[in-house]
């Protein structure tokens, strides 16, 4: 592990240890209520600043974000459909920086949706979004030379677009390519409850509780949620593309070696490619700051590059 590393994952901590860092209320009214005052003052806005291309449309009654490089060497039949993290709030603009350096350095065009997080809608309704931008853009691009990136709860989000398509019968091809950093999934046995709440004691970023928060949270939206959309053994991974996955030792690694199997269970753990890597943060291999996240993102660039 980088000695710059090292010493970024040592502040957090002490960040967190020290309390300076936002904790989950175990009040889940209470949280909600945060969540959609946090939503409401953070309505979207297209982006104002030069580093890039920027387009909104709508697509399913919300807006998408398209996102060009200004190189003349982009590759404007190639797209990367990026979904971002959050879950319970509507945290677009922190991540538009992130998506910005995939379309600038692949040359693709990048769709940003801006979903409606848990709060507001249930996490089918999301996911049917999600499943109406990834079709609209087959309908222009080729499935072949799309790009799926999802980080942390945009991770979930792709897992979830897998199982869609495979549930509405393959109406549309898979994509090219998935890359997902730090997905997020729901524990589902014990054994992976006990290991989230371990790793949520030395998880730099992830204050303890969040887990059981989101999937509170969840049911309080929809109690009827199917287990398919939460699960990752529930979920269908038949027919994914090539899949490549980056964690640490974090909290949504608990669900790591489910992802990995229910791969394996529906025909698709040759196209499964996860690396963990140790010492690291949450969502570390797509902000080329330190060795290790510079290594593991230029992978993921010339991933996309080779589509």
């Amino acid at each position: 592990m980088s000695l710059s590393a090292k010493a970024a994952v040592q502040v957090l901590r002490a960040v967190k240890k020290a309390g300076f860092m936002p904790g989950i209320d175990k009040n889940l009214d209470h949280e909600i209520a945060r969540a959609k005052e946090y939503n409401r003052k953070h309505r979207y806005k297209e982006p104002t600043d030069h580093k890039a291309l920027y387009k909104t449309v709508q697509i399913g009654g919300y807006p998408t974000l398209i996102i060009r490089s200004k190189s003349v060497h982009s590759h404007h039949n190639k797209a990367i459909l990026f979904l971002h993290g959050g879950g319970d709030r509507d945290t677009w603009k922190p991540e538009v920086a992130f998506a910005r350096t995939y379309a600038n350095r692949t040359g693709a065009d990048l769709f940003y949706p801006i979903y409606p997080p848990f709060t507001e809608v249930s996490v089918k309704n999301t996911a049917d979004l999600i499943y109406t931008v990834y079709q609209r853009m087959v309908r222009k691009y080729g499935a072949s030379h799309i790009a799926v990136v999802g980080g942390s709860y945009g991770g979930f989000l792709a897992l979830q677009l897998l199982t869609w398509m495979n549930k509405n019968g393959n109406a549309v091809d898979m994509p090219r390519l998935m890359i997902l950093n730090s997905p997020f999934a729901f524990p589902e046995t014990a054994e992976e409850w006990e290991l989230a709440r371990e790793y949520e004691k030395n998880d730099p970023m992830m204050p303890e509780g969040a887990m059981q928060f989101m999937m509170d949270g969840v049911l309080w939206s929809d109690p009827h949620t199917p287990d398919y959309a939460l699960y990752p053994d529930k979920m269908d991974f038949r027919h994914a593309p090539e899949t490549y996955v980056y964690y640490t030792e974090e909290v949504c690694a608990c669900v790591a070696e489910a992802i990995r199997a229910a791969y394996d269970h529906d025909g698709s753990g040759e196209r499964m490619h996860m690396h963990i890597e140790p010492g690291m943060m949450h969502c570390y291999a797509c902000a080329p700051v330190f060795p290790e996240s510079r290594r593991d993102f230029n992978r993921q660039i010339d991933l996309i590059k080779s589509m």
